[in-house]
């Protein structure tokens, strides 16, 4: 069927096939089944025994236990959607009451007939009708696995031109490769082939995958997966797709700008850029962030008239790194190992601080930056109160230190779990000045105007800690 995608599912569709093509129908099988579902429940699709079949034959499943790749990986189970993983997929397994059921493209050689199971299999899937009204010299494509059995336990593609009422080979498709790489797995191969021109301007065309296996116990997986499935016209001239981009590797939380540089007449643009910020966009220049460390492909569809073209990029995002410090007395050591270390106290770079380890003096909020790579990463903070009195045991930590003339800032050892009351007095006990710090958050900048040089008291409290510093204002 002509179905709703993931953008990230066209996205690599659009990678697996040219984009001198205009695609006018794609299955890509995403039911959501992690197993067992069968393709009579999978939208529109309908199968058809087509010979001989034993009491427990093999069938059609739809599902991401065999998952579906782009060509050249290695099959695989469930994986999340990807550069190289497309999802669900149409493949045939085994029986679920006399065998082990949907297991990906595993299914039962048979032999066993009268004691176990007899799995003897012929039996077709079959789309939803395909409206080609409008489409000439139309290809077909897919990507697949398939082993089995020479021509007895085999998979093969059929078309109908009269809605299914009768039915022609298209093609024998060959064995795709096992390679050793791939743990017995089958090796993901994209094939297409042109449809006959019956098929042109032809609202009632289907396409059947079929698989046949005999009962003597000899075969080997996979037996027959199928994914991303098209139907295209080559695309009429008009539009070129391309774009110039800001950088191509960068580190997690950057941004890159996209400036389309794509030629012709163009009606409208949109960029795909699964795991960013802003997924889609219709204008250029494009900027996206990047949150998510690994790789991610950006793609720009470019329409004209009744042309269509599509330029991509692959992303590489580098992790940013998270230091940790533990405090040994009053040493500071910073796990893991970086190109650069610069060491803060108070929010500023310590001079000369620029290894993994740092011992400090007197009192302060201590955190270091480092470089992993070109990224960046900031530790957590450890406030030390030496001479600071503290009433009440509490695992949080405090600190000040003045911010200019008329403000001073607050550190916590780590983020607040409630509000806390402060409060500030003079020497003689009286209470000049009350504000509030907000729950979540490991500093807080307090304004605090009028107030002349000398020693004031700042106590910080809710209902269960207290804690109380002092202040000497410059």
């Amino acid at each position: 069927m002509k179905k709703l995608f993931t953008l990230l599912s066209f996205m690599l569709l659009l990678g697996s096939y040219s984009g001198k093509s205009q695609i006018f129908w794609v299955e890509n099988f995403e039911s959501g089944s992690t197993g067992g579902a069968l393709i009579t429940s999978y939208g529109g699709w309908t199968l058809t025994v087509t010979g001989a079949e034993g009491t427990d034959p093999n069938t059609w499943y739809v599902s991401c236990a065999e998952n579906g790749h782009t060509a050249g990986i290695c099959g695989s189970t469930c994986a999340p959607v990807s550069a190289t993983a497309t999802g669900a997929t149409l493949h045939i397994g085994s029986d679920a009451t006399a065998s082990l059921g949907d297991n990906g493209a595993s299914y039962d050689a048979g032999g066993l007939c009268g004691i176990l199971a007899c799995p003897q299999t012929d039996r077709r899937a079959e789309s939803p009708l395909i409206n080609c009204t409008g489409k000439t010299n139309i290809t077909l494509a897919f990507n697949y696995i398939e082993n089995g059995q020479g021509t007895t336990d085999d998979g093969s593609v059929y078309y109908s031109a009269d809605g299914g009422t009768t039915w022609s080979l298209l093609v024998n498709t060959p064995k795709t490769l096992v390679s050793t790489t791939c743990a017995g797995q089958g090796l993901w191969t994209h094939y297409s082939i042109a449809l006959p021109v019956s098929a042109n301007n032809n609202p009632n065309v289907k396409i059947g995958f079929r698989w046949v296996n005999n009962d003597d116990g000899v075969g080997t997986d996979p037996s027959f997966a199928v994914d991303s499935v098209n139907l295209s016209t080559p695309a009429a001239s008009g539009v070129t797709a391309s774009f110039t981009s800001s950088a191509i590797t960068i580190c997690q939380d950057s941004c890159i700008t996209f400036i389309s540089t794509s030629t012709g007449t163009i009606d409208s643009i949109r960029w795909i850029a699964p795991g960013a910020t802003v997924a889609t966009s219709t204008t250029s220049p494009f900027t996206t962030c990047f949150p998510a460390s690994g790789t991610s492909s950006v793609a720009l569809l470019v329409y004209g008239g009744l042309s269509f073209d599509t330029a991509m990029v692959t992303i590489t995002v580098n992790p940013a790194p998270h230091p940790v410090i533990t405090a040994t007395g009053h040493t500071l050591t910073v796990g893991g190992t970086y190109t650069n270390y610069q060491w803060t106290k108070n929010d500023t770079a310590i001079a000369g601080a620029t290894n993994n380890t740092y011992t400090y003096t007197g009192t302060g909020s201590f955190q270091v930056i480092v470089d992993s790579g070109g990224c960046k990463g900031k530790s957590n903070i450890i406030v030390h109160t030496l001479g600071v009195t503290e009433i009440s045991s509490i695992a949080t930590r405090y600190a000040v230190s003045q911010s200019g003339n008329d403000a001073f800032t607050l550190y916590a050892s780590q983020l607040l779990t409630d509000n806390l009351d402060v409060k500030v007095y003079d020497a003689t006990g009286r209470l000049l000045l009350q504000d509030n710090w907000t729950v979540g958050t490991d500093k807080q900048q307090i304004n605090a105007p009028g107030l002349t040089s000398g020693i004031y008291i700042i106590r910080l409290g809710n209902s269960d800690n207290t804690a109380v510093l002092k202040w000497l204002k410059q």
